[in-house]
């Protein structure tokens, strides 16, 4: 993990200076902003009759923008889901889960106008927790909590403060999922002229 760490320091430290040697434009966007999303978490699907699927998440994410179409950070999110399978004999089964991540993440803008389309992505370590619980033998078990490697895949745009996107976290033990968020970003805003 410490290797991952400072490969990609290295790289971004890199990436600046090749940057700041052959940059001779003006930037348009302030350096340093914090994004603040939230948005619906879905948890890998591994059932046909889900009779309900879903969860929430919480996102804040601080980012230095080496160059304007090219911004790093650090993203600390909060993801519960959960499942209730509807099994034959009427019982139903459940599963909780919560995942807290810790991954550095890369974004690329496509664009520097009003609207900001944008793909990127991103690895850490993901902890995850669960409970599982059956209708039918009344019994609810505590699956221990558990720390791994992961890595995320994104897509969206900002328009001024707003940032909309969709990521999906790959997660081993079928602890991956889905994310639709809406946020505020915290500066890295156009600068003045």
């Amino acid at each position: 993990m410490r290797k991952l760490i400072v490969c990609l320091l290295a790289m971004a430290l890199c990436t600046a200076g090749i940057a700041q040697s052959n940059d001779t434009t003006v930037r348009k966007f302030k350096p340093f902003k914090v994004d603040i999303s939230l948005g619906y978490a879905g948890p890998q699907d591994n059932s046909q009759s889900l009779k309900y699927n879903g969860g929430a998440l919480f996102a804040i994410e601080p980012k230095f923008a080496i160059i304007d179409q090219l911004a790093i950070g650090a993203r600390v999110e909060a993801a519960v889901t959960a499942h209730v399978n509807n099994s034959n004999d009427g019982s139903n089964n459940s599963n909780a889960k919560a995942n807290l991540s810790y991954i550095f993440t890369v974004d690329y803008y496509i664009t520097n106008g009003g609207f900001r389309p944008f793909i990127g992505a991103g690895a850490g370590v993901y902890t995850t927790a669960a409970i599982d619980s059956s209708s039918s033998n009344s019994s609810i078990s505590s699956i221990p909590r558990t720390s791994q490697f992961g890595y995320m895949a994104r897509l969206g745009f900002e328009v001024g403060h707003l940032r909309v996107g969709a990521e999906y976290n790959f997660v081993a033990n079928n602890a991956s999922y889905f994310g639709l968020k809406i946020g505020v970003c915290i500066g890295g805003g156009r600068r003045k002229k």
